[in-house]
């Protein structure tokens, strides 16, 4: 009897949370589910992406033959784009095979062939776009037969509005880390390393937590506090005003450094605190969950169900609006702990990372979704 195949659809250009997160899945799958087949199919500008980024493409590279890559124009209308991709996915499977979306939808092409169709709602709150990205949203829902949500209030709202369709809305587990890869360094020496990891855009205030940097520098310094550095890790739309920021007097010489890296891993290995400073919700940011990973104390935006993630027990919290003192309140109350309780918090935050954000979780989950379809 044949495998059920399954294809995962994603449409993104760059490797953003999402794109990372059902890579990795779908590298687990490959090696440890044999009953369903995997494939992938993406974009040749992610394809490319994917390749630039090494442990990405590590781990994808062992089943490169299983990625179907399109180029397709998509300075079109949305519906053109759609109507050229879905031909393209009929090409390339059958109307038995799983069709797994990820983020965007052929919400406007009728009828779908495919019966089996599932819609991963990867955004951490609907206020993340603006009316009409909302309405698509909610549009992707109501054309998908079953529909996967990230977030748990998400989820509520979703379900709340598609009650008729309740039962094929599931919530999912969260996000995962190798913790194998995201952990301290060996003698768990922390470095004064201060670490904002993630794209840079507006949802993350990337620009709001760099303009508190000039503040923190005389706060640290008059503490007496030595070898400290702000590290801002990533790449985005933002990037040239980060930039200019930086270029201005009253950040000359301070301890600022902004990068794009292939391996975060390194530096979150070092780095004392992990800023994730996100509107409306930090809940399940991957890369938030890599630096508790690597024993790094969250600094986070208190939003949303952020605190799922990012528990009291180890983490400090600022307001979603926050200012330079608040940012500074929570840092100093994190470098005036003693050795001891520093490393209690740190243990804290990686072991809650093990208990409740493992891959197998995800795996399972996944998998029990993909072969109650296919009954």
């Amino acid at each position: 009897m044949a495998l059920q195949k399954c294809y995962y659809i994603i449409t993104y250009h760059g490797i953003a949370g999402a794109e990372k997160r059902f890579i990795e899945l779908c590298s687990y799958l490959q090696q440890n589910e044999h009953r369903v087949d995997f494939y992938m199919i993406m974009s040749e500008q992610l394809f490319a992406s994917v390749k630039e980024n090494q442990e990405t493409y590590k781990l994808l590279q062992p089943w490169e033959n299983k990625v179907i890559v399109y180029d397709i124009d998509t300075y079109g209308s949305m519906l053109h784009f759609q109507k050229e991709l879905y031909r393209f996915i009929c090409r390339h499977t059958t109307i038995n095979d799983i069709l797994h979306f990820v983020i965007t939808f052929p919400t406007f092409i009728f009828p779908l062939k495919h019966r089996k169709v599932i819609y991963s709602l990867t955004e951490s709150s609907l206020q993340n776009v603006n009316i009409k990205g909302k309405a698509l949203y909610l549009l992707n829902v109501l054309r998908a037969k079953y529909i996967d949500v990230l977030d748990p209030e998400v989820y509520k709202k979703i379900c709340s509005y598609f009650f008729f369709k309740r039962k094929r809305i599931s919530l999912t587990p969260g996000s995962f880390v190798d913790t194998t890869v995201f952990k301290p360094v060996d003698n768990a020496q922390k470095e004064n390393w201060f670490v904002f990891l993630g794209r840079f855009f507006f949802i993350k205030q990337v620009v709001e937590l760099l303009h508190t940097v000039p503040q923190l520098c005389a706060k640290l310094d008059a503490a007496g506090i030595k070898d400290y550095k702000f590290i801002f890790l990533g790449y985005g739309q933002l990037e040239p005003e980060i930039r200019s920021i930086t270029a201005l007097p009253e950040y000359r010489n301070l301890p600022i450094e902004i990068t794009k890296t292939n391996n975060p891993e390194t530096i979150l290995a070092k780095s004392k605190v992990f800023f994730s400073l996100q509107l409306r919700n930090n809940y399940p940011s991957k890369s938030l969950l890599e630096g508790m990973a690597a024993g790094n104390i969250p600094l986070v935006t208190d939003v949303g169900t952020t605190r799922i993630a990012a528990s009291p027990e180890f983490s400090y919290y600022v307001p979603e609006h926050f200012t330079a003192t608040d940012i500074e309140g929570q840092l100093m109350a994190i470098l005036k702990l003693d050795e001891a309780a520093l490393k209690i918090k740190m243990n804290a935050a990686r072991d809650f990372v093990i208990k409740n954000f493992t891959i197998q979780a995800s795996a399972d989950y996944y998998t029990r979704l993909y072969l109650g379809l296919s009954l």
